[in-house]
């Protein structure tokens, strides 16, 4: 049964006649008339009859198979219709974080967008805190974690803090200070504080803490690698000051002791970057997100 000609008798019922249906398909009217008759043939069947001689109608037989016949030619439209559309491509939500921040939270956020939004993409860049700033605002990325608020207000970024991290001491399990209830600063001059970056804000919250309680003077040693760093503090080299999302697990399997001090230490805050243009659904559901992986640590 050859597609044209049930396209053809679709064409007649539709038009009224054989004439306005070959107009219609841009073919001779005997053209048509020919794959009337082959369908009829194929079928057995009478399909259209002529009312006064000019007015074409259907014939019993026609109107039983005439549902048939356009529901299966709309679903052969609609079929060649997809093959010619154009294939759609995931569309990119740029995503940028700090290098220990994306190692903790990075794998459950994105555990989250993958689920809610099978369309998206959301590839990961590593960068400053100073460069997430800059890189959002130029459009370059989409979303952004860092522990600065931008220091001017701008109209494509939002700046939502999401967590206060509480910043920790930690040592070796065996060092001495593991045997000490609580400690105060001036117990750490003898020791080598290991530190990430001296302009990581960490690092100069925990500096600004120390001197107004007057430690001054001490040994510091600069590792710009979080897992050089807690290396050497596990082999007794020093001892940090770290977020205490950064130890999480050092602390859980006991490969480094948190040590506890007369005062609480001042916590990093944590700032969610995001760009005006970012669709509002993924916007609510990172900043939920974020906020409850940070409220569990």
């Amino acid at each position: 049964m050859e597609l044209k000609n049930i396209e053809a008798f679709l064409m007649v019922v539709e038009k009224g006649s054989f004439s306005a249906a070959a107009d219609a398909l841009y073919i001779s009217q005997p053209t048509i008339s020919v794959r009337i008759q082959q369908l009829e043939k194929e079928l057995n069947s009478t399909l259209f009859e002529r009312e006064n001689g000019k007015k074409t109608t259907l014939t019993h037989s026609g109107k039983k198979v005439y549902h048939y016949f356009h529901e299966a030619f709309q679903l052969i439209e609609k079929a060649q219709d997809i093959l010619k559309e154009k294939p759609v491509h995931s569309q990119k939500i740029k995503i940028s974080c700090t290098n220990h921040m994306g190692v903790e939270i990075m794998p459950e956020i994105l555990k989250i967008l993958y689920d809610c939004f099978p369309g998206f993409e959301f590839p990961i860049e590593i960068r400053s805190t100073e460069q997430i700033t800059e890189d959002i605002r130029t459009g370059k990325i989409d979303i952004g974690f860092a522990y600065v608020h931008p220091k001017e207000n701008h109209p494509d970024l939002s700046v939502i803090k999401i967590a206060d991290e509480q910043n920790i001491l930690v040592c070796a399990p065996d060092h001495p200070l593991t045997k000490l209830d609580k400690i105060v600063p001036s117990d750490l001059e003898n020791e080598r504080i290991i530190v990430y970056n001296r302009e990581f804000v960490t690092t100069k919250i925990i500096g600004q803490f120390l001197e107004k309680n007057h430690l001054k003077e001490y040994k510091e040693v600069e590792i710009n690698n979080v897992g050089w760093l807690k290396m050497m503090v596990r082999k007794r080299l020093g001892v940090a000051f770290l977020q205490e999302i950064i130890v999480q697990e050092e602390l859980k399997n006991g490969k480094l002791k948190k040590v506890t001090l007369n005062k609480s230490l001042p916590p990093t805050p944590i700032y969610l970057f995001l760009h005006s243009e970012l669709p509002q659904n993924i916007k609510e559901t990172i900043i939920q997100t974020s906020k409850r992986i940070f409220s569990q640590l």
